[in-house]
């Protein structure tokens, strides 16, 4: 058996022949994270005839993914959001009306040994999980619902990627508000002060 490589890449491990006939065993390879390996065998009968097939690729997954330029949103389900009333205001928190679905998107994991999938895990205000750690598959947007989700309390959704070496990323997480009920009234009657401005002598 002779184990290398495709033919124009460069080889991790000269051919060697097997000590076996349906396996053998490469030790002392430099392999790096993001490597793709392929695998070629050569097979050799009593009369010197031979056959040569390769592998599919192996991926070489030694790191976790990098999250450093992920991003995650989360869509408020709600006829109107916290945004609509306070418009440029800075780091303002998402609000929605909802209390029992969240709709949320993310991207920019990054990943040379190739990104098999995603995770998500939604808690309350207390840190409390309220859906377990749940796969995603491939998808890049979920609405999640049967969540109990109170008013007045906030809920955080993390996020995190996972590759083809069953490494997983830090986790991204962000925080949206439950409001369901609108403020209410003190019962105090509205009275409007005019100040008369003043010259100083």
């Amino acid at each position: 058996m002779f184990p290398g490589s495709v033919p124009y890449v460069d080889d991790v491990k000269s051919s060697w022949v097997s000590g076996e006939k349906e396996r053998c065993v490469a030790k002392g390879l430099n392999l790096t994270h993001g490597m793709t390996v392929f695998v070629t065998v050569k097979c050799v009968n009593n009369i010197e005839l031979a056959r040569t097939v390769t592998s599919s690729p192996v991926y070489i997954s030694l790191d976790n993914p990098q999250a450093n330029t992920a991003a995650l949103e989360i869509d408020p389900i709600t006829l109107t959001s916290q945004h609509d009333f306070f418009a440029g205001v800075a780091s303002t928190v998402e609000v929605q009306s909802n209390q029992s679905c969240l709709q949320f998107h993310w991207d920019g994991f990054e990943d040379v040994s190739q990104i098999i999938g995603y995770g998500y895990e939604i808690l309350d205000s207390f840190n409390n999980s309220l859906t377990g750690w749940t796969d995603a598959g491939y998808r890049t947007m979920v609405t999640k619902c049967g969540v109990p989700l109170s008013s007045g309390t906030f809920a955080e959704v993390g996020v995190s990627a996972v590759n083809s070496g069953d490494h997983w990323s830090d986790t991204i997480s962000k925080f949206i508000r439950i409001s369901a009920t609108s403020p209410s009234l003190t019962g105090l009657e509205n009275s409007l002060f005019v100040l008369k401005p003043c010259r100083m002598r």
